[in-house]
């Protein structure tokens, strides 16, 4: 007997047609496998030999099993035996002169077409199976797996004009390739109740300051998209502006004058990038909106690192940027609060600084947002501006005094929260804008005092301005009944009122493929 067909009769008794078929029919996967791959998987090919493949001709792909398991439409028996045994597969896949897959044949299907008094000299054709599975290029790798779990060794991928493409074993080419990615960070803006002022580093390294804030769902959007070169792009979507770098260097010598390359600078990325940024909110809000931009961008860097920074070196990392490379004026509580998140009381002194979380129950926060009202004024500010004026009044001793009893307040405050005694938290906050409009002349004018004015006329229990003042927003807290009336004297006062929900969390951050 012929030797390659001796061998393919040895074959038949070690058993290798189980497990390594890409065709179901006649052979030992048997009709149970058959009927379970039918119900999940793919579509099956029904490619007959006179066929209408491409009209462009391709080559087989270069893959090693590829042109090792593939024959011809007119290569003889013999020619598919000798590949058959080249493999453990067991198995060839016959294409036509365009590499549109035909059939399949195994030595299952040999021996039965010897034994039915077949030639090895006869066109493979003649016993080559069309009905086979096989997956798209583009077929999911979950796909992939089922078949290979229901028992085929090697499967055909085919583009949709049939074509062979490759072929895929258990152990080749499924893990997907390494896709770029982006990181995107979003980080909160928060309302200030109490304590403002004491959080001045030139205030507390003399006084222990505190301040009790929570985070809104109002965020500053940071998209950070790495280059393969060294070049750096800056967008703002809220200024409108965008500032191109060769690298990180002419970045640093180009003495650039906004808050998005002084994050840059205090960053140091290693990579180029364009950076896309944007915000929920307009700008000199008084929400603390700059340091909610710079927490998202260091956020965004952040993600893309191995050895992330804590949520401590996130603040400082954006204090440095905002404060002092960007140098707007103002406190730590911003940065913190977009940090952390959620309702904190914020202890400050000379040595360290630490973040207590508050936890509330539920029904406090719910019934919270229920009577408190959010009202833009819609008057701009420079609250660096304000700073800067605001701490030369703190050389006046009794305006020193006012910041201190606006501490005593945040404590008590913070009681207030903790045992849902919101009524008496909602008149701490008029107390509160008493002792703020103390610290400073540039806190208030005639305009916020008649907004103020009129809103506690039709109702509000007490309120304060957010941020070191002179514009922005106001926080009202109102009783339920009171709610529609407050509303509309705002309104007529030409105020704006934007919807209010407190977010629990701080600074976010993911990575995502690009797409």
């Amino acid at each position: 007997m012929n030797a390659p067909l001796v061998a393919l009769f040895d074959r038949a008794h070690l058993g290798h047609d189980a497990r390594s078929i890409a065709h179901f029919g006649g052979d030992v996967l048997g009709n149970h496998l058959d009927a379970a791959a039918t119900s999940f998987v793919g579509r099956t090919s029904r490619i007959a030999s006179d066929g209408n493949p491409s009209t462009t001709k391709t080559s087989l792909a270069e893959h090693p099993l590829t042109k090792q398991l593939s024959v011809n439409f007119d290569a003889t028996l013999l020619d598919a035996i000798q590949k058959i045994e080249s493999t453990r597969f067991q198995i060839v896949f016959v294409v036509n002169e365009n590499s549109v897959l035909l059939g399949i044949v195994t030595n299952g299907d040999l021996r039965r077409f010897l034994i039915n008094g077949g030639s090895l000299n006869a066109p493979i054709h003649k016993c080559m199976n069309v009905s086979f599975r096989s997956a798209r290029i583009d077929d999911s790798r979950e796909q992939l797996l089922k078949l290979f779990d229901l028992g085929f060794g090697v499967i055909p991928r085919i583009d949709e004009a049939g074509r062979l493409i490759d072929l895929v074993t258990p152990a080749f080419e499924l893990n997907s390739p390494e896709a770029a990615v982006l990181a995107r960070a979003r980080a909160p803006v928060r309302v200030s109740f109490g304590g403002g002022g004491s959080d001045l580093t030139y205030y507390f390294v003399q006084k222990k300051g505190m301040v009790l804030n929570a985070t809104v769902a109002l965020y500053s959007h940071a998209t950070l998209v790495p280059r393969a070169d060294k070049e750096i792009n800056l967008y703002s979507e809220d200024l409108a502006t965008h500032h191109r770098y060769d690298s990180l260097d002419a970045l640093l010598t180009s003495g650039a004058d906004d808050l998005l390359g002084a994050v840059v600078t205090v960053v140091k990325p290693t990579y180029g990038f364009d950076l896309y940024v944007r915000s929920d909110f307009p700008v000199g809000s008084g929400l603390g909106g700059s340091s909610a931009v710079a927490t998202a961008i260091v956020a965004a860097f952040n993600e893309l690192r191995l050895d992330r920074w804590s949520q401590y070196e996130a603040v400082e990392l954006a204090f440095q940027a905002e404060r002092l490379c960007y140098r707007v004026a103002g406190g730590w509580q911003d940065q913190y609060a977009s940090v952390f998140g959620g309702f904190n009381l914020i202890e400050l002194d000379s040595r360290k600084n630490l973040v207590h979380a508050i936890r509330l129950e539920q029904p406090i926060i719910d019934e919270l947002e229920e009577c408190l009202i959010l009202c833009n004024t819609l008057i701009k500010h420079d609250s660096s501006d304000l700073h800067k004026k605001q701490r030369a009044s703190l050389r006046d001793e009794d305006r020193v005094k006012h910041v201190e009893a606006m501490v005593d307040l945040c404590r008590e405050m913070h009681h207030h929260l903790l045992r849902g005694e919101l009524l008496s938290f909602g008149r701490c906050l008029d107390r509160a804008w008493s002792l703020k409009k103390g610290v400073s002349p540039t806190v208030s004018n005639d305009r916020l005092d008649a907004i103020y004015d009129a809103a506690i006329r039709s109702g509000a229990i007490g309120g304060k301005l957010l941020g070191a003042g002179a514009g922005g927003y106001f926080l009202f807290f109102v009783l339920p009944q009171d709610r529609a009336a407050v509303s509309n004297t705002l309104r007529k006062m030409g105020c704006s009122l934007s919807a209010f929900k407190l977010e629990p969390d701080g600074v976010r951050s993911w990575r995502t493929r690009l797409q």
